[in-house]
C-alpha cells in the first residue's frame, strides 16, 4: 500500500495519541477490524460519497463504530478522517500504523509463500531463521501458491528470497546456456 504524506501525518498523530494512552496495540486492531469492515464495501461508498448528507454519513459511521465497540480515541479518530474527507486515506493509515507499531515493539512482517501449507516446526524454523537475518521478532505471514512447483518465496523487509524450484530451474538453465 501507498502511503502518501497526508496520510503519514494522521498516522503518526494517532500513534503518539494511542502512545501516551498506552493503547497502540489495541487502537491498532481497532482500525484493522474497521478497515475491513470498510474496505470495498457498501460502508465505503456511503462513507466518501458527498451526495450523502455529512449528518447521515456521521449516523451511520456511529453506528457502525458502536457495533463494533471501537474505543473514543478510534471514534473520535475515524469521525475526524470522516470530517475531513480523508476515509479514502484510510488503507494508507492502516498501513503506515501497522509499519509504526512494529517499529516500537521491535517486530518486523515477512510474508512467506509456498505451494503448500507448512507445517508448525517448518514455520518456527523459518521464524528463527529470519530473526536472525533481521535482528527483530518476525511476524509471519503465510501464503498458498499451487502454482510454485515447491520451495519458498520470503520477503521480508523489502527484499525478496526466492528459494523456490522455479527459480532454481531458471537459474541452472542460464548456467547451461552459458557453458555452450
Amino acid at each position: 500500500m501507498i502511503e502518501g504524506r497526508l496520510s503519514r501525518r494522521y498516522t503518526r498523530a494517532l500513534f503518539q495519541l494511542a502512545r501516551e494512552s498506552r493503547a497502540e496495540e489495541e487502537v491498532g486492531l481497532e482500525l484493522g477490524q474497521f478497515f475491513s469492515a470498510y474496505r470495498g464495501s457498501d460502508l465505503e461508498k456511503v462513507l466518501i460519497n458527498p451526495a450523502f448528507a455529512a449528518v447521515t454519513r456521521k449516523e451511520i459511521l456511529t453506528q457502525v463504530i458502536r457495533s463494533q465497540q471501537l474505543s473514543p480515541l478510534t471514534n473520535k479518530f475515524l469521525s475526524l478522517l470522516l470530517e475531513r474527507d480523508r476515509l479514502m486515506e484510510l488503507a494508507g493509515i492502516v498501513s503506515c500504523y501497522r509499519r509504526l507499531l512494529n517499529e516500537a515493539k521491535g517486530r518486523v512482517e515477512a510474508r512467506v509463500i509456498s505451494s503448500g501449507a507448512l507445517d508448525e516446526s517448518m514455520v518456527a524454523q523459518l521464524r528463527e531463521c529470519l530473526r536472525g537475518l533481521a535482528g527483530k521478532d518476525v511476524l509471519l505471514q503465510q501464503e498458498i501458491d499451487p502454482s510454485l512447483l515447491g520451495g519458498l518465496l520470503v520477503e521480508l523487509e523489502g527484499k525478496v528470497y526466492d528459494g523456490s524450484i522455479r527459480s532454481q530451474l531458471e537459474k541452472m538453465k542460464q548456467r547451461i546456456a552459458r557453458g555452450q
